[in-house]
């Protein structure tokens, strides 16, 4: 990493349509998830109210973010396909299966975390991701860098357990209901699987973090080892 901070360094000459694209595409993410997560804020307290106030446009947004499995796919993108899978997969789950056929769930504090953790490291990746394709180099994207493998920490869980929360009230509700048995079905297969699918991405998370912890203790070394040069 440079140790300059002092001035942004963007590279926009000969950008490739690919690069382009990629951009322009986590950029409109960015601004997506900022305005989900400021909406969220600004509805505190007033639960019953999310899914008019933020719920449809939130699943909008997770639904495009199908694209991001394709990127992976067709190698648009350096980057796993399972994660991929399982992050984009189960928050469809969340937002299609269970918010949108039972819209009573959302009118509850876990919809307004889970909703809040999702826009929160959206906004920290795709801002990450922008930054990095345009190739700035200053402490704001260091700082984000820190950010996008540190806040998961707390992020992650408390998105995972809201989820959780959200299902089981779904699943409830389905009980309730005899011709909802097939989803009753699937929400207790779900349910179980809903703690495999977190210490999966859990594990991977942080095995992505201690490559980047590796990585500065490295940079620390070499920049160490410059000044004694000089």
């Amino acid at each position: 990493m440079s140790t300059k901070t002092t001035n942004i360094k963007i590279k926009t000459t000969g950008l490739s349509l690919v690069r382009q694209y990629l951009v322009t595409y986590n950029a409109a993410s960015l601004v997506a998830w900022s305005y989900i997560a400021i909406r969220v804020l600004t509805n505190i307290g007033n639960y019953t109210t999310n899914y008019e106030n933020f719920g449809g446009f939130l699943l909008v947004v997770q639904t495009f973010a199908l694209l991001e499995i394709f990127h992976s796919a067709f190698g648009i993108v350096r980057s796993p396909i399972i994660p991929n899978v399982l992050q984009v997969g189960s928050r469809l789950i969340i937002v299609w299966l269970v918010v949108r056929n039972f819209p009573e769930v959302a009118a509850v504090w876990p919809y307004s975390t889970t909703s809040f953790a999702w826009s929160v490291s959206e906004v920290i990746r795709y801002g990450y991701y922008t930054l990095n394709l345009l190739r700035v180099d200053n402490s704001f994207f260091k700082a984000l860098t820190y950010c996008r493998y540190t806040f998961f920490l707390v992020l992650y869980p408390v998105g995972a357990c809201s989820e959780f929360v959200l299902m089981q009230a779904s699943q409830i509700i389905t009980k309730t209901r005899p011709e909802l048995s097939t989803l009753n079905t699937i929400f207790s297969v779900l349910l179980k699987a809903w703690p495999v699918g977190f210490y999966f991405m859990f594990s991977h998370l942080k095995a992505q973090r201690a490559k980047f912890i590796e990585s500065l203790s490295k940079d620390a070394k070499k920049e160490k080892v410059s000044k004694k040069e000089e």
